[in-house]
């Protein structure tokens, strides 16, 4: 049996990818180690970051997967609170550990005011104005008044039992605060569940606004996220003004929304949100906002 030319050339071209790909593999293990901080300037850029730090600054890692290592020197710095931040625009002063040229992903606007390196690390401090939190709706759980309607606009309310709101049957679905995992990381959130055929209504009636208003979702627990496919939508109100948010599926992460509230910065309004699922089953929904000026 022959084997036409231009199946030769597809065999042949297979090949060369093949080699070609195991030479670059073989490089990239050989290369790589070579590449990476030691200890030893892991120790004299946690001692660098040390002899700056403030109270109240918050420290990072680029890229963001070496944080655990970053946690052996520092993590007595990074609190459990500041671990699970919402996102990191109310923190004046950021320092970054990073290596192989990554940055974190920090707001625009900041003056970098100490930029050394330490072996294979670099230490960036990055001043910027900080964002001031007016109201912590995590931190404010117990203030949520909480219910459920259903499609005819029968209203339901929940009432607080200890630690969470609970919601009474059908559905029992409850308001907590909870230390959830969004995309693969930990953020202090309020949890909740989404019920067939009604809306979780979430409000929280005296919310003194700032400059913005910012809001971030996701779904908790990687196995859960694996098990359902249903998405969730949410609907905020701020006083008067309603705002779509993104709809909450798998694979969106931890979503931040942000709505402008400078029009109405001073004045004391109420924050309504609202969740719905037309496929709720094993969908914990996360979310936390912050008032800001």
């Amino acid at each position: 049996m022959t084997i036409g030319v231009g199946r030769r050339h597809l065999m042949l071209g297979a090949a060369v990818a093949v080699s070609l790909l195991a030479v670059v593999e073989t490089t990239v293990a050989l290369v790589a180690p070579s590449r990476a901080p030691t200890d030893a300037d892991w120790v004299a850029a946690g001692a660098a970051v040390r002899a700056g730090f403030r109270p109240g600054d918050l420290i990072v890692a680029a890229p963001a997967w070496a944080d655990p290592i970053l946690r052996v020197q520092l993590g007595d710095l990074i609190p459990p609170e500041i671990a699970a931040r919402m996102d990191d625009d109310r923190f004046a002063r950021v320092w970054e550990v990073g290596q192989r040229g990554a940055q974190a992903p920090l707001s625009p606007g900041g003056t970098t005011t100490v930029d050394e390196r330490f072996g294979r690390l670099r230490v960036r401090l990055v001043e910027r104005p900080a964002e001031i939190v007016n109201y912590d709706f995590v931190a404010r759980w117990a203030d949520a008044q909480v219910s459920r309607r259903d499609a005819s606009g029968v209203v339901v309310a929940c009432t607080l039992a200890g630690e969470r709101v609970i919601c009474p049957a059908p559905g029992n679905n409850s308001l907590h605060r909870q230390l959830v995992e969004v995309d693969q990381k930990l953020r202090e959130a309020l949890l909740t569940e989404p019920v067939a055929g009604a809306a979780v209504v979430i409000e929280f009636p005296a919310v003194p606004l700032g400059r913005a208003l910012v809001i971030a979702t996701g779904l908790h627990d990687t196995w859960m996220r694996k098990a359902a496919r249903g998405t969730v939508e949410a609907r905020l109100t701020v006083g008067d003004q309603t705002t779509e948010l993104p709809v909450t599926s798998d694979d969106s992460g931890w979503t931040r929304t942000r709505i402008d509230t400078t029009a109405r910065a001073g004045q004391t309004v109420p924050v309504r949100l609202e969740i719905t699922s037309a496929a709720p089953s094993d969908r914990f929904f996360a979310f936390a906002a912050e008032a800001r000026r």
